[in-house]
């Protein structure tokens, strides 16, 4: 045996791995999933649950019209929008007087123009009014409920229910 040579146990082997390449691909791998990222676009419409709770009613008979809050609810089916309003203020007669069906207009078109004119016509009343509660049946098409969305969140430049509230289905 030649001096400065040792003899090694086979157990006792040093080995680097050469973490070179493994180094180099996640260099070039992660600017790539970064920038294609970015080629995936998403919108988002603003819209929040309904929440069912059991509020006591306001039975303070000197509250002010301007002051109450009406919360309209449109059901969209198949055969034309159903136009209704809740509120814990008001009295169930007064409610009924806003209740409204609105058909389908020719070329199975909603008819979103009269929508936005009754919405309108709440708005006025109970100018407080900010949610709507929008409920449609399952057969609806997406472009449906963008544009029944559109047409309760403004009228002729003015605005209406800020707040749409899509829900499905609620049995009592």
């Amino acid at each position: 045996m030649a001096l400065g040579q040792r003899r090694r146990k086979s157990g006792d082997l040093d080995v680097e791995i050469d973490m070179v390449p493994v180094m180099n691909m996640f260099l070039v791998l992660i600017p790539f999933l970064l920038m294609s990222a970015n080629f995936l676009p998403f919108n988002v419409i603003n819209t929040s649950v309904p929440v069912k709770s059991e509020t006591p009613v306001d039975d303070t008979p000197d509250k002010k019209v301007s002051d109450i809050k009406v919360t309209a609810v449109v059901k969209l089916e198949k055969d034309g929008i159903y136009l209704s309003a809740t509120s814990g203020e008001l009295a169930e007669d007064k409610l009924k007087e806003m209740d409204k069906f609105l058909p389908i207009a020719a070329g199975n078109q909603y008819a979103y123009s009269d929508l936005s004119a009754s919405l309108d016509l709440i708005k006025t009343l109970y100018p407080k009014s900010d949610t709507l509660i929008l409920t449609p049946s399952g057969d609806i098409l997406y472009d449906s409920i963008v544009d029944t969305m559109d047409a309760s969140r403004s009228f002729n430049e003015k605005p209406l229910f800020k707040h749409v509230v899509i829900s499905g289905e609620v049995d009592s």
